[in-house]
Order: C-alpha cells, then sequence, then structure tokens
C-alpha cells in the first residue's frame, strides 16, 4: 500500500536520527554491526553533509527511512538508503529520491552515482543480496554495468599473523614498518600520486587522525613505500592498502596486512573484511581469505 505523500515529512538527517539508522543498517545481510559513533561519521561529522541531501523520512514524528548524498567531483551520490522493514514497498524510497534528485537538478548537477562516495562511503555498492534495492534503482531508470566488486572474510580466532621474522627480513633490505604518524601523511599522498591511488591518500588523511592510529607503512631511505589502513570503511574492514611497484613480491603488503589484523585480534575481533579486495589471490594467499559480498554501483543521467 502506498502512503499518502501529505503523511510523510522529508527532513534534514540528525542526531535524533542515528540510533535507528545504525539498527536498520547493521541488521543488513551479512553486514557488520554499526555503532551510532560511527554512523555519525559517516554522516553528520562528515566535511561535505549537506541537509537537502542527507534526509530522512519521518511518519508522525518517527523516522521511517533515510537517504544519505552528497556532491562531490561535480556529482551527486548516494551513500546509502534504506527504509525500515515494516514501512516497505509504502513508496518512501520513491519519496527520499525525488527529494534529492530535484536538489540536484536545481543545483545544475547532471549525473548521480549509488553505491559509494569517497571519502565516506557506506559500501563499495550495492549488495547482490538486496534484491530489492536493485529491482527499486533498475525502475527509477538506474543503470549498471554489472561490474562486480567483492569484499573477502578474513577470520581472525586462533590465526597467528605474527610478522616478526619477516619484518626482520625486510630491515635488511633497508625497509622498517612502523604504526603511521601524522607526519606521515605527505609521504602516503606522495606514494598514492606516483602509483595512481590519489583518492586513498584523501581516504588515510581521515585514518591519522584517528586514535590510535588504524595505519601502518613501510618506510626505505627516508621515504613512504607502503602503506595499510583498517577501520576507515567501517568498524572491522581492511584498506586501502598500497605497496610501490618496486617493492613488490618482497612481503611488504603482507606485513602491513598483519600488522592490521593484530590490531583487530588484540580487540578480540573474530572477523574481519577486505573491502573491495584486489588482487584475491593475494589475500587468499597470505591470510586464507575467501570471497564473501559481491557488489554493483549504478549511475543515472538526471
Amino acid at each position: 500500500m502506498t502512503l499518502s505523500p501529505d503523511l510523510v515529512r522529508i527532513v534534514p538527517f540528525e542526531a535524533r536520527h542515528l540510533p535507528a539508522f545504525a539498527v536498520w543498517f547493521g541488521a543488513l545481510p551479512n553486514n557488520a554491526a554499526w555503532s551510532e559513533a560511527w554512523v555519525r561519521y559517516k554522516t553528520l561529522d562528515d566535511e561535505t553533509y549537506d541537509p537537502a541531501l542527507m534526509i530522512a523520512a519521518e511518519i508522525d514524528g518517527e523516522p521511517a527511512g533515510f537517504l544519505i548524498g552528497n556532491i562531490a567531483d561535480e556529482k551527486g551520490w548516494v551513500r546509502a538508503f534504506i527504509v525500515a522493514p515494516e514501512r516497505r514497498r509504502q513508496g518512501l524510497g520513491t519519496l527520499l529520491f525525488d527529494a534529492v534528485e530535484r536538489v540536484l537538478r536545481e543545483r545544475g548537477i547532471a549525473e548521480i552515482e549509488v553505491g559509494w562516495a569517497l571519502p565516506r562511503y557506506f559500501l563499495p555498492g550495492i549488495d547482490l543480496a538486496c534484491t530489492p534495492a536493485i529491482v527499486f534503482l533498475d525502475r527509477r531508470g538506474y543503470e549498471t554495468t554489472r561490474e562486480t566488486r567483492v569484499n573477502m572474510d578474513v577470520v581472525l580466532t586462533g590465526r597467528d599473523f605474527d610478522t616478526s621474522a619477516a619484518e626482520a627480513r625486510l630491515r635488511e633490505h633497508g625497509i622498517e614498518v612502523w604504526r603511521a604518524r601524522r607526519e606521515d601523511y605527505d609521504g602516503i599522498e606522495a606514494l598514492c600520486i606516483c602509483e595512481g591511488y590519489q583518492g586513498w591518500a584523501a581516504e588515510t588523511a581521515i585514518a591519522l587522525a584517528m586514535v590510535p592510529v588504524p595505519v601502518f607503512v613501510a618506510c626505505a631511505e627516508g621515504r613512504v613505500r607502503g602503506f595499510a589502513t583498517h577501520s576507515l570503511a567501517g568498524p572491522v574492514q581492511f584498506g586501502p592498502m598500497l605497496t610501490a611497484m618496486d617493492l613488490r613480491g618482497m612481503g611488504v603488503g603482507t606485513v602491513l596486512l598483519k600488522r592490521c589484523l593484530q590490531d583487530w585480534q588484540r580487540e578480540g575481533i573474530a572477523r574481519c573484511e577486505i573491502v573491495w579486495a584486489g588482487p584475491l589471490s593475494f589475500y587468499t594467499r597470505t591470510v586464507g581469505a575467501t570471497v564473501g559480498r559481491a557488489f554493483w554501483t549504478f549511475h543515472k543521467t538526471l
């Protein structure tokens, strides 16, 4: 049954909406438990927060659905959208998308992407297990190339991720590994630019402000030659990670990855996800990762 639009208020996403979003989003299939603090970090605390694009649908003063959007690189982005389980198939998703698409058109934005948005995206795309969301986007004229991004799962409990021997071998080649400091950012940025992954520098800059810093770096001759980040895309998500091309095959990436996994083990976390994983063979070989969730992104010309 479709609700009358007169019964629904579209309002800016605010702090009072955090509990409902966290519960609904965390309850999605195979999704990690998202705390209110994590949702705030992805929404209200984001420098791109826009009350016209991060919105909620309310009925009788209670939240019934959310759409988290923003503008970046002259495009509109939908990072996440969700409707209360008991309110689905009542037209709330349509009202939320209508509102955001209207604002984007008014601002002269001609393109909109659904599924991720740097630097604080929720997921790499729309989970292929979420059939209703995919059907909804298809009906609204959103298109997908069907290029699939995958996450990989890693079991942490009872595993040995010690890196002491591997780090000793790297030191013989003049490569040192440590937990990153804020002053390492320039080196991380230079590596990202050199290897063609400049967007990862912006992501990692956010991680460098966290306490403790969830980033490890590998340095040689005074330069950052590799880094790995965890707990940035989500509570138990790994990535991004990058190693200089000329050092690949020496075990640098393996050490950086395992240092991150050690952090989670100390917290008693049993399982993590490698986000937007690749190369898949590397993660399988080094830590026994298995392919988990798969995602598509969607695009529409407004």
